[in-house]
């Protein structure tokens, strides 16, 4: 069981998979008193959730403890849908998952719309494990949107299992899996996109 400010820690750490936090800087961004900044990362260190290395630098550990990775995930989607400006978009995903056939995919958002108030668009990342299933599910995505009333707005990029080993393993190209990896919300499938980080990136 996480406390508050370790799940406050740990939504930072996922929402920035590669980058690397120092204890004054989370101090800064969470606006955390150090001494409890302190107090909530020992532990994440022992369960292996955060790892220090040689510069004494944080980091997620994405590797292992998926289960523990998607519920903190889930609990970034849920404050973003629950949000009144994001109540059709919620309901438009809803309606997407309960109806796309598909059992194994990721569905996540990226982009301004993360963090951004008054986005231009909204950036949507599908995941199918077929490189077959990539036009037929991104149809099938689009055909739903437009059942809303956010259908002009949305940019949707559907890719593969594979492909995204492939992205991954360029780590300094930009693509669209290395941009989501610190800009991102995951919808959907958060334990699949991890085991698939930790498979195609060491």
């Amino acid at each position: 069981m996480l406390t508050k400010n370790q799940i406050k820690i740990m939504e930072l750490f996922t929402s920035q998979i590669t980058e690397l936090f120092t204890m004054r800087s989370i101090e800064r961004l969470l606006k955390m008193q150090f001494s409890l900044v302190q107090y909530a990362i020992k532990p994440l260190k022992e369960k292996k959730l955060i790892t220090l290395n040689k510069q004494n630098l944080l980091s997620l550990n994405y590797q292992e403890n998926h289960d523990v990775l998607s519920y903190i995930e889930y609990i970034r989607r849920n404050k973003f849908l629950s949000k009144p400006k994001n109540k059709v978009l919620a309901m438009f995903i809803k309606d997407f998952v309960k109806n796309f056939k598909e059992q194994s995919f990721v569905l996540l958002i990226f982009g301004s719309a993360v963090n951004s108030d008054k986005p231009n668009d909204i950036d949507i990342l599908l995941i199918v494990d077929d490189i077959k299933k990539t036009d037929p599910s991104e149809k099938f995505l689009y055909n739903t949107s437009r059942n809303y009333s956010i259908g002009k707005e949305l940019h949707i990029t559907t890719i593969s299992y594979e492909s995204v080993y492939e992205m991954l393993a360029k780590r300094e190209k930009m693509n669209v899996i290395n941009e989501v990896l610190n800009n991102h919300l995951i919808i959907y499938g958060a334990e699949i996109f991890y085991r698939l980080l930790a498979g195609g990136r060491e």
